[in-house]
């Protein structure tokens, strides 16, 4: 009896899930338009993304959201042949303002089947289209009439235009959100590789206030995995400079803060972004040099715990340095006030933040630092020259000379500090080593 009732209630269940599967197959038989998301200087990974989501066999009609100011680096080759070769209609949308599309970014709106964008928008600067390469993509000039179309294409190569109306070769239709470029897309016709396409995005429906027309088709956002979306977080050349400053800066607070934690682990985060940042964007080598000249001028006044030349001629370089930091002008370059604010922050945390927790953490309340001279500590680690000592509880960093010998639980002897470093040796009943 126990086993009869057990069949029947697995039927039921299998019955009952068929039956709730097909009623959401049928809720759902509308057409899958998947939006994804183009954003900031594009590299290898972006396209092979694109690619995979033109390909996607699981979308009907495939949008480029785009807000991006070129191609960095990486052959987009095999996106621009996909979007042509592939059954689906491929289309492209620019926005909301104010969104730009320049270089190899500006031909995927030509490349697709229709293109749009936001009123205010900016495209243009076709060349080059990667910045970091030598390629001339495919051109179409059945987006309006095709002598317009190649003038346009001349007239931007090393120009920008805004766009308030349809632009020949590039923009089909102004629309001031992608929703509303979606649903305008009704009944437009498509021609793909000898299949017609006959767009059906919106629909009417009756509400107390009158008839509304909504979109009649399943809209899917997508954007890159979180692996992806974590790399690209300094793609930005203001972001990959933030990134570059901020690890050395965060290192250099771990190296004088006397011990390896969470700051130490910051700054590996930081500059692992800024080194990948780095390697996929049109770099100015000088200027990375002259960012790090600035970042060394910077710790060498900290160090010496005053305020002077090296702190100037440091934030000139830092701003020199940040606003020549990418060669890719003028599709895409650091944003200038940006930089200002990064190198003002950077003035701060030297100047202030970085001295005021190095004094907390490497001075008692009653001994200030020149009472320190004379004192006996103990060597925490072994000085090679450098390490720890433990003076009346608080822990400096130290510094002695090779031939001391001093290690881990060696009496010594403070002779001068420098900065905040102190100068120790050994004491006179110590055991002097080498």
């Amino acid at each position: 009896m126990v086993r009869r009732v057990f069949v029947f209630l697995a039927l039921a269940a299998a019955v009952a899930s068929l039956l709730a599967g097909t009623a959401f197959a049928a809720s759902n038989d509308r057409p899958v338009y998947a939006v994804v998301d183009v954003n900031d200087p594009l590299d290898q990974r972006m396209y092979d993304y694109m690619t995979a989501a033109v390909r996607d066999d699981t979308a009907d009609v495939v949008i480029f959201q785009i807000d991006s100011p070129g191609m960095a680096s990486g052959d987009p080759s095999e996106l621009f042949a996909a979007i042509r070769s592939v059954d689906r209609p491929v289309l492209a949308w620019v926005g909301p303002a104010p969104a730009v599309a320049h270089g190899g970014v500006a031909a995927i709106l030509n490349l697709a089947d229709v293109s749009g964008a936001a009123p205010g928008v900016r495209i243009g600067f076709l060349e080059p289209t990667v910045v970091a390469g030598d390629l001339e993509p495919p051109f179409r000039t059945d987006h309006g009439d095709p002598e317009a179309a190649t003038a346009v294409r001349d007239r931007l190569r090393s120009a920008s235009v805004e766009v308030r109306e349809p632009v020949a070769g590039y923009v089909d239709v102004v629309s001031p959100t992608i929703g509303q470029f979606i649903v305008g897309l009704d009944d437009v016709e498509i021609v793909k590789n000898g299949t017609v396409h006959v767009l059906d995005t919106a629909a009417v429906e009756s509400t107390d206030d009158g008839a509304v027309t909504v979109a009649a088709v399943d809209v899917r956002f997508s954007k890159p995995g979180l692996w992806d979306r974590f790399l690209r977080l300094g793609a930005r050349p203001e972001t990959a400079f933030f990134f570059l400053i901020a690890g050395i800066a965060v290192a250099t607070f771990e190296f004088y803060a006397a011990g390896v934690g969470v700051s130490a682990a910051v700054a590996a985060v930081a500059l692992f972004l800024a080194g990948y940042a780095m390697a996929i964007l049109p770099m100015r080598w000088w200027a990375v040099v002259v960012t790090l000249v600035g970042l060394f001028l910077y710790t060498w006044e900290f160090q010496r715990n005053q305020l002077g030349w090296r702190s100037i001629v440091g934030t000139a370089a830092l701003i020199v340095g940040g606003v020549y930091f990418v060669d890719a002008a003028p599709q895409f370059g650091p944003v200038w006030w940006i930089v200002l604010v990064i190198v003002a922050g950077t003035a701060l945390f030297y100047g202030v933040a970085l001295t005021t927790i190095a004094r907390s953490r490497f001075s008692t309340v009653t001994i200030g630092r020149e009472g320190l001279i004379g004192k006996v500590g103990t060597a925490e680690t072994d000085l090679t020259p450098e390490g720890i000592v433990s003076v009346d509880g608080a822990r400096w960093r130290s510094r002695s000379h090779r031939a001391a010998g001093i290690v881990a639980g060696d009496t010594v002897e403070i002779l001068s500090i420098d900065g905040i470093v102190l100068e120790v040796g050994p004491t006179v009943d110590g055991d002097v080593r080498g």
